[in-house]
């Protein structure tokens, strides 16, 4: 299928999807717009699923991408502010990469499949239905076991920090 006649099937649904979520027609029109983009990009490796649940669930990230934009820019309300967020911000940054090096060489100590589902989840930010549908587990099955992985590094960190007094 091509993406003018999805276009042409959907634009309506999804339009009326996400005003629904966001209540704002110019950031619905916005992210419509984003939605087809994607899709467009993504077509060649759409996998033959129903096309409108799939679309919908381009719209939804691409709503959440945006939304979170949003959130961001609306923290910076002067220069003055934004200077001090800068220097605060490359403090903060130099803290997160210590901390990421050591969560990333804790997690390098894990059995594979532990390692792959703690990745997935807490780095590439993949949703625990689509690292379920990836490695063929089930949804709570999933959650348990990252519930179990988190608490596992958790203790080893608090080991290191011990260790570092």
């Amino acid at each position: 299928m091509k993406l003018e006649e999805i276009y042409a099937l959907y634009v309506q649904d999804v339009y009326r999807y996400i005003f629904s979520l966001c209540r704002n027609k110019e950031l619905t029109q916005d992210i419509v717009q984003e939605t087809f983009y994607r899709a467009f990009l993504y077509l060649e490796s759409y996998n033959d699923e129903k096309i409108k649940p799939w679309l919908f669930k381009v719209a939804y990230h691409t709503f959440i991408d945006l939304i979170r934009k949003e959130k961001k820019l609306a923290y910076v309300e002067d220069m003055e502010t934004l200077n001090k967020k800068v220097s605060e911000a490359a403090e903060d940054t130099a803290m997160n990469r210590h901390r990421i090096k050591e969560w990333l060489a804790l997690i390098e100590g894990l059995p594979l499949h532990k390692k792959n589902l703690i990745l997935l989840r807490d780095y590439y930010q993949f949703s625990c239905e689509e690292i379920a549908d990836m490695l063929g587990m089930s949804i709570p099955n999933v959650k348990v076991s990252l519930f179990r992985i988190r608490k596992e590094l958790r203790a080893k960190m608090k080991g290191s920090e011990k260790d570092e007094v």
